[in-house]
Parts: structure tokens; sequence; C-alpha cells
């Protein structure tokens, strides 16, 4: 009922049925055009695999039913309603579906040509209609053996998928990267900052994961943690969750939080402020669009955040672009040698700050693309690369570094070759 009220103040409810609407016609064209194989590879046998498959499929395709006749409400009821295994074995297939479909997609179009061209030969009579017993019998063979083969291809696309979901469980990888400082600063060399980003509590968090990240963290023996937004996912409710899982960090000095854009979505169904107060109710500072001095023994460094760029749906502050963001932040901080990091949730804004004086910045929010194929210098190949270049790993501009934490948690249960990660900047 939370959510329906929602949708219904929001004036959202009918996209979401559109969009349910749109994926569950998808899964029917895509298993329509995966029973048409099945058939063919399997004559005797079809309808009864087929039936066997309907089944699967609709047991493991549910969320797109849900969200067609309940919207987000329904999504939400059932991924809270049943156990975690279940929810990620059907987003897991959900993917996979979404993978195969597409695959069906790009193969249809030269097929589609092909198959006029053929019908235009017929027409004109270049090429034979009929042929001799035997040649159909051989025919029929080949076309039985291919469609078999053809099999081999949701097989595979189903099994990465469900690895993909298994590799999202995996405790974070811890990525280790060194910020080099001035040599007179020693007080500062070996200063550890642990980076957590994109936990999304609620998307298929619960405790026991969130203790697993926990304890990633805390083996770190880091000096500082930072939290580079959307801990929470969606709603105020996660914030109870989100606060045990800040006061479980266990660094050796402090926490420090940066806004993300989930934080405002959370917002949504509260207020901002609630939101920002419930987040600063704990161990954590939080930062919005300013830098705090950090003493270091007889040295110090400056660690600072700016807020999520605007953004016409969410909630603000104030209405500071990126660049304002970033003035603001930096008016006050010293030219005084010490390194200046930037906590950023958006990756994006590195365009902007690469063109200032901070020296490291630390960012999420693509989740590093939850799928990558290998990297060709900057270019990670990844789902995000079109639409976002800063999106994996690291990245350096006029001498100004950015990494781009690939995140703990996600939207998609699915990881490929994209694990969960912590990263560890050692300054050194």
């Amino acid at each position: 009922m939370r959510y329906v009220m929602e949708e219904l103040l929001g004036g959202r409810m009918i996209v979401f049925h559109i969009i349910g609407f749109l994926v569950t016609a998808l899964n029917v064209l895509t298993f329509l055009a995966l029973a048409r194989r099945i058939r063919a590879a399997f004559p005797r046998r079809g309808r009864v695999l087929v039936g066997v498959a309907g089944a699967a499929a609709l047991l493991l395709l549910h969320p797109g039913i849900f969200l067609m006749f309940g919207g987000i409400s329904g999504l939400m009821a059932i991924r809270d309603g049943v156990p975690q295994w279940v929810a990620i074995t059907g987003m897991s297939a959900q993917f996979a579906a979404w993978v195969y479909g597409g695959l069906l997609l790009i193969k249809a179009t030269p097929a589609l040509f092909i198959d006029l061209v053929r019908r235009l030969r017929r027409v004109a009579g270049s090429e034979k209609s009929g042929t001799q017993p035997e040649q159909q019998l051989a025919d029929s063979q080949r076309r039985q053996f291919m469609a078999k083969a053809a099999l081999s291809v949701p097989a595979a696309i189903v099994a990465t998928a469900g690895g993909g979901a298994l590799a999202s469980r995996l405790a974070p990888r811890v990525t280790r990267l060194q910020l080099p400082v001035a040599r007179d600063l020693t007080q500062l060399h070996g200063l550890k900052i642990a980076q957590v980003s994109d936990v999304h509590v609620g998307s298929y968090m619960d405790w026991d994961r969130l203790t697993e990240i926990l304890e990633v963290m805390n083996t770190t023996g880091a000096d500082y943690f930072v939290i580079t937004g959307d801990l929470i996912d969606n709603h105020v409710e996660q914030l109870e969750l989100s606060q045990r899982f800040i006061n479980g960090m266990k660094p050796k000095r402090q926490v420090f939080m940066s806004m993300g854009n989930h934080e405002y979505i959370a917002a949504r169904t509260a207020d901002t402020p609630g939101i920002i107060s419930g987040l600063k109710d704990t161990r954590a500072t939080v930062l919005i669009d300013e830098f705090e001095k950090v003493n270091v023994g007889g040295a110090h460094l400056w660690l600072g955040a700016i807020d999520h760029p605007p953004q016409l749906t969410l909630p603000r502050l104030h209405d500071r672009d990126i660049r304002a963001s970033l003035e603001h932040a930096l008016h006050g901080v010293a030219d005084d040698g010490a390194p200046r990091i930037l906590l950023s949730h958006h990756p994006r804004t590195f365009n902007v700050i690469k063109d200032y004086p901070v020296d490291l910045t630390l960012s999420g929010h693509t989740h590093g693309g939850q799928m990558v194929a290998g990297r060709i210098g900057d270019y990670a190949m990844t789902p995000v690369l079109p639409f976002e270049f800063f999106h994996n790993g690291y990245y350096e501009r006029n001498g100004k570094r950015l990494y781009v934490n690939s995140g703990a948690g996600g939207w998609m249960p699915v990881r490929i070759n994209c694990p969960p990660e912590i990263t560890v900047v050692e300054l050194v």
C-alpha cells in the first residue's frame, strides 16, 4: 500500500505499468522464438520441452508480470516478500531473457533480408522450388542439427547469467591505489583511505550481505573510510539499516560520506533534510559542497565532497551546478601543499574537476558497468561506455586522478568480470 500511495501521489503509476507491459511483451516474444527452436530441434518431444520451459519462464520471469499488474508496488512487494535467492534468481533470468532477446533481434534483421532475396529468386525462377525426397530428408536432418546447435546460445546465456548472479554475491575484491604526496609530509606516508560505493541497501542487500561487505572494509585496517553515495536505494525505510551499516564500520580514525542520487530518490518518500540528518546521526561525517581539514600528527590533508549534480526529478538542498558546487567546496581551502581528496558520486563531474586543484577524485555511480569485456587504454568495454566515459577504474587528466569504484551492490544482481569492489588508497 505504501508504494501504491507514493505512485499515485507522484503521478508515476502508469509509467511503471507500461514498463512492466513492455518487459512482459518482450519476454513473451523471446520465449515464442525459443519455443520454435525447441520444437525444430526435438520434433518428437518438442511440446513437452516447451511446456517445461514455459512453466520455468513463468516462475522465473515474475518481476515483469508483477510490475505490469502492480506497478513498482507489485515489484517491490514480490522482491521484499520472497527469499532473497528467489528474487536474485528471477532477476538473473530476466537479464538472460534481455540478452537473448537482443541477440535474436540483431540476428533477425539480416535474416529477413536474406529470406526476402530467396523469395524473389524463387519468384524469378532462378532457384528450384522442388527437391528430391533424399535431399528433403538431408535438409530436414541438417535443420534439426542446426536447431540443436542454436540452443547452445540461450543455454550459454543462462549459465553466464547464473554465474554472474553468484559473482555478485562474492566478497568484494580490494583494489589498491597509491597517491603520491610531498616527501616532507612524512606523517601522511602510509595513511590509508578505504572507499565503498553504491551499496544500495534495500536492493538484494540484507544484513547478512551487508555484514560481509563490512568485514572486508574493516579488515583493510584503513585510517579513514569513505562512502561515495547511493548507500540507500530508494526509500526512507532503508535508512535504519544504512545507519546500522555505517555504525558497523571500524576505521582507525573517521568515516566520511558524500551524497548520491539515490539518497535524493529516498528523500522523495520523506524529506531531504530528514535523510541527511538521519545519515549524520551516525559516526559518519556527511560532506556536501565542503572540504574538511583532516589533521594527522603534525600534518594534514583536505578531504571534501561535492553534491550530486542537479537532476530535474530529484529534490536538492540548493541550485548549484557542478562548477558552483566545486568552487563552493574549495572556498577557504588553503594552498598549503597538502593533498586534496574529493568524493563525488557521479564520475561525469571529473570533466570539470580535472581543471581544479584536486589531487584525487573518488567516484562510483556506474557500478563499473557490472559487465566488463576488458579494457583498451581508458576504454573499459562495458554497457555503460556509450553513455559515460569515466565509468570504470583509474583515469588521469591534467595531472589529476580519478578512480571510479565498481560498487558493492547494484540494481541488477548480475556481475560479469566486474566483482563488488572496495578501493584502498595509500598515501606514499
